[in-house]
């Protein structure tokens, strides 16, 4: 009688279920308003005690919808929600950065937190984010 043979696996891990239900969420913003979203169940996993748990895209998904719906004007805006706006609007550096007439390098310095947007291109960052809101952004 011979012993089993076993078979080392190459390559990824196998992905655990790409069509798990999306998980329904509600995030309280500063202002006291509540977003209501559906977070794709890809994004979602379970923590050890069983609890639902979001993964690395899930957060980064909230934290453009956090920055979305959040005016510019109702706190000076931090590297990390300049970082989430941009994303969330779709634009890349330079596309920002020509939108509000600096150079890709600027908006890079403000994302990492070296230099702080002027007041002007503040509020043009708020008539940007107000714009994508009327005609309606989708995240991904």
């Amino acid at each position: 009688m011979t012993s089993p043979t076993y078979k080392r696996r190459r390559g990824p891990a196998p992905v655990k279920s790409l069509s798990s239900p999306d998980f329904p969420f509600t995030m309280r913003l500063r202002d006291g308003r509540t977003v209501f979203v559906e977070v794709p169940g890809r994004w979602m996993t379970t923590d050890r005690d069983g609890s639902p748990a979001f993964q690395p895209e899930a957060v980064k998904f909230l934290d453009r919808v956090q920055a979305l719906a959040t005016s510019i004007a109702d706190r000076p805006p931090s590297p990390g929600f300049i970082l989430s706006l941009r994303e969330g609007l779709g634009f890349t550096q330079k596309e920002l950065g020509e939108r509000l007439g600096v150079d890709k390098l600027t908006v890079s310095r403000w994302e990492r937190g070296v230099v702080r947007p002027s007041a002007e291109s503040l509020q043009t960052m708020e008539s940007l984010r107000r714009e994508a809101i009327r005609k309606g952004v989708t995240l991904s």
